[in-house]
């Protein structure tokens, strides 16, 4: 599967340092091998036709997709510091996540 990545989540990837960015590229690696059929614990779905793709390490790195037009888009990235994924990462992929349709 083809994966389309938003220019300021692939900015926050290259700023991370070397290793992290690694983990992160490997998971978006096999976002591209499997597609929808990506789980646990590389993958987990997290709101409605919104899924996380987990970068596990010493830094918790997340990065919040969808699936549109048979591509898997990687709408918004951040470091995880709590249990639960902050709102304001959610609003924001889910804006980004609305865009995306209305401009199809």
């Amino acid at each position: 599967m083809e994966v389309k990545i938003f220019l300021v989540v692939q900015e926050f990837i290259d700023d991370l340092d070397e290793r992290t960015s690694a983990k992160v590229y490997k998971c978006i690696k096999l976002l591209k091998e499997f597609g929808k059929k990506l789980g646990p614990p590389y993958s987990k779905k997290v709101g409605d036709d919104l899924y996380e793709l987990r970068g596990l390490g010493k830094i918790n790195v997340r990065l919040l997709y969808c699936f549109e037009n048979n591509f898997a888009w990687i709408l918004h990235g951040f470091i995880k510091k709590t249990n639960k994924i902050p709102k304001k990462e959610l609003v924001l992929a889910e804006k980004r996540k609305h865009n995306l349709r209305s401009d199809n």
